[in-house]
């Protein structure tokens, strides 16, 4: 059956579940078919017994803390002059981390911006790992820590949880020298910055219509440390924001 604290998520907080492997999910459809019908999950884990949940509660974002990669909740929220951890639900994870919840409507990005080891989730795009759950490398358990309501996102969080804004400038300079600026600047950049100047210079290559240089541009972005799924990631959003495909 369901694990007492994944069954208090779907009640308390409405949350809509799915089984997971680990923290994958394996049905068709993933995250998209999450229910809240307690008689259909309790079928599903009769089906797939032993398996982990993960959760979507719509409207809610998740401050997801990664400590192996330097994530540290108290350091962000001093950082923006906040001298303890705001009272919401808060979910340590099987790895020793946290998962923090937040109402929020609007979009996110997927990283706090400056603060490694912080991602964002989002209930439009996909899920957390459910509390109940067994970490698939440390064989620990998902836990409610803290047992509260979900609070608003703090609004001095709103410039670093949110999509950077692009705005299209004019140039003066010659193509050559501005297409070597454009790969120059994404290999210069460091920490937090790499995702979205990687973003603004694959704005500007297909704004320009100077499509040739995405390949460059992705090669200074890796050089920086970037993930090809992360780079791909800019690419996507460039073409979106721009309508122009490389």
């Amino acid at each position: 059956m369901v694990h007492p604290e994944t069954i208090r998520m779907l009640v308390e907080f409405m949350a809509a579940l799915f089984p997971i492997e680990g923290k994958k999910a394996f049905l068709p459809g993933g995250f998209h078919n999450a229910s809240r019908d307690r008689d259909a999950l309790n079928r599903l884990a009769r089906r797939f017994p032993g398996c982990n949940w993960g959760l979507i509660i719509e409207g809610v974002i998740w401050l997801d803390e990664d400590p192996r990669n330097g994530g540290n909740l108290e350091n962000l929220f001093t950082s923006i002059g906040m001298q303890q951890l705001p009272d919401t639900l808060t979910i340590r994870t099987g790895s020793g981390g946290r998962h923090m919840a937040f109402r929020h409507a609007g979009k996110i990005r997927g990283k706090v911006d400056g603060h490694d080891g912080i991602d964002l989730k989002s209930w439009r795009t996909g899920y957390t790992v459910a509390p109940g759950s067994v970490h698939p490398e440390t064989g620990k358990l998902y836990r409610i820590e803290r047992d509260l309501p979900i609070a608003p996102l703090p609004i001095q969080l709103l410039p670093f949880v949110t999509p950077p804004v692009y705005k299209p400038s004019p140039v003066s300079v010659n193509p050559e020298r501005r297409s070597d600026g454009l790969v120059r600047r994404v290999a210069n950049a460091v920490g937090g910055e790499r995702n979205p100047v990687t973003y603004w210079g694959f704005c500007r290559a297909l704004e320009r219509g100077s499509s040739g240089l995405v390949p460059e541009i992705r090669d200074a972005a890796l050089s920086t440390g970037l993930t090809e799924r992360e780079i791909e990631t800019c690419l996507r959003s460039a073409q979106r924001t721009t309508g122009r495909a490389a």
